[in-house]
């Protein structure tokens, strides 16, 4: 796994204006915003969605052929997609956040650890569920169709959180109050119940990722 990690890696040295954009971005949202969570939550989003980058540069040219004559299983492949994309969100989620605090520090805004941890939990589960989704569809259906599987399901999410929002205000609810109330209030059985759910959510998508690869032919 350790040579599949460094080949994901080299891969992505490649793409420095990607990454060079994306730190101005985040100095951008970072000076302009008091308040860091997007600059965080897009970035780790971002990172995740490399993954998917790594496993389209894969295909390229039947280069799963090939890779799969390595003395590397299709289980240890998966597996590796799942840990790179865990640690590569997680360090841009840590660079974001330097950012994000330090530019805070420069405009004497304080941003409290609260409010910091909340929003990292948060980008976790995003992350679990990104992964989640993305993965077993790229491997399935391949870089090209992926995408527009993709776009369905998040489409699909995006409209079913719209329907749940609309259905809430209807009935008197009030979300940011909910939402502050489980992120802030009750901040550490929240962090564990989502830390929970992601990895359960990882697992499953796991299995399911690894039955499509084994099944797959080349």
């Amino acid at each position: 796994m350790k040579a599949m990690l460094i080949k994901d890696v080299n891969l992505l040295k490649g793409q420095k204006q990607f990454f060079g954009a994306l730190l101005v971005m985040i100095i951008i949202f970072s000076g302009m915003q008091s308040d860091p969570t997007f600059s965080i939550t897009y970035t780790t989003l971002m990172f995740a969605i490399l993954t998917m980058t790594t496993m389209s540069y894969d295909d390229f040219e039947n280069g799963m052929c090939y890779l799969l004559t390595l003395p590397v299983s299709r289980r240890e492949y998966v597996t590796e997609k799942y840990v790179f994309g865990v640690l590569s969100s997680l360090c841009g989620c840590t660079g974001a956040s330097f950012v994000a605090v330090s530019a805070g520090y420069i405009k004497g805004i304080a941003y409290p650890w609260e409010e910091w941890t909340a929003t990292v939990v948060s980008c976790m589960l995003l992350l679990a569920l990104v992964l989640a989704v993305t993965t077993p569809i790229q491997l399935k259906f391949g870089s090209e169709k992926s995408r527009m599987a993709v776009f369905g399901v998040f489409a699909f999410g995006s409209l079913a959180v719209f329907v749940i929002v609309k259905l809430c205000q209807a009935a008197g609810i009030d979300m940011d109050e909910v939402m502050k109330s489980a992120l802030i209030e009750n901040l550490t059985t929240t962090a564990w119940g989502i830390c929970i759910t992601a990895a359960i959510v990882l697992a499953v998508s796991w299995l399911i990722s690894v039955r499509i690869l084994e099944k797959r032919e080349f």
